[in-house]
């Protein structure tokens, strides 16, 4: 029975995947180091993203999540159900807002388990099917490159990596990049430059990433955003509060729905609705 039931779950995963097609629709968020602003730039375009479209938004850190703690939302349940076989991946989904939904991570739970790879390819497996019902799956990682992180970000269709100016984060991210290609990731890869001073000075910062990656990797880079330091970003994670929703008139703002096009420019899917439609049809 159980071996059946895998053969079905594996039919209607491929049934899944023929009618995504090119659509780029699992969006990874990462950075090498912490402290670089991936968490709260994922949250906020989440947002943007979701003024036209259905998005899940899954905080994949493993027991450092802070996503929650961003919006002033309180769990009731968390990945660390589904890492422990309490729940499945669907029954964790919070509808905090209308268009965009939440999975939320665990913080500082004694005993948390280690994502092993058969759990990711659990998870991923169960995402799948949620990918019928949203047009973008927004996931924030932990920083850093460990396995399972690394893991999930070649599962991803898009990988957006967040750097600033410093010159720890820029090898960081090209550690990232490195590591990809390493690994033969064919998914796109994007570039923002947060907490800069000016355009300039993101420009510097993203030309020095490229020079090193175009020299050591012969491979060219994309820049999706250059981020200005904006003290209002202090401001609204102090208040808890999505700064696209209590200032949008900001130009950090501006900059942010900006990436959110773009991505909704390159994604080139359908809308949910009519996907759910399309499969319930075969």
């Amino acid at each position: 029975m159980y071996g059946q039931a895998e053969r079905l779950l594996e039919l209607r995963n491929n049934i899944i995947e023929a009618d995504r097609g090119d659509k780029k629709k699992i969006i990874a968020f990462t950075s090498g180091k912490g402290g670089t602003g991936k968490t709260f730039l994922s949250l906020n375009t989440a947002y943007a993203l979701s003024r036209n479209n259905k998005i899940l938004y899954i905080d994949l850190d493993q027991n450092l999540s802070n996503a929650n703690i961003m919006i002033n939302e309180v769990p009731v349940n968390t990945l660390y159900n589904f890492f422990s076989g309490k729940n499945l991946l669907r029954e964790l989904i919070s509808e905090t807002y209308p268009q965009l939904h939440f999975i939320f991570g665990d913080s500082g739970k004694l005993g948390y388990l280690n994502k092993k790879n058969s759990s990711l390819n659990q998870l991923f497996n169960q995402l799948n099917e949620l990918e019928l019902l949203y047009d973008f799956i927004i996931l924030d990682t932990g920083s850093g490159a460990g396995s399972e992180i690394f893991s999930t970000l070649l599962h991803a269709d898009v990988n957006i990596i967040v750097t600033t100016t410093e010159p720890t984060a820029i090898m960081d991210a090209y550690a990232m990049l490195k590591l990809l290609k390493k690994n033969n990731y064919k998914g796109k890869k994007e570039i923002i430059v947060n907490k800069c001073n000016d355009v300039a000075d993101g420009n510097a910062a993203f030309n020095n990433l490229e020079l090193a990656s175009n020299h050591f990797m012969n491979e060219r880079l994309s820049l999706l955003g250059i981020i200005n330091y904006d003290r209002a970003v202090s401001d609204s994670i102090i208040a808890q509060e999505l700064i696209l929703k209590s200032d949008p008139s900001l130009p950090i703002c501006k900059r942010i729905s900006e990436i959110s096009d773009q991505i909704s420019e390159y994604a080139n899917i359908l809308p949910a609705g009519k996907q759910v439609a399309n499969i319930h049809q075969r």
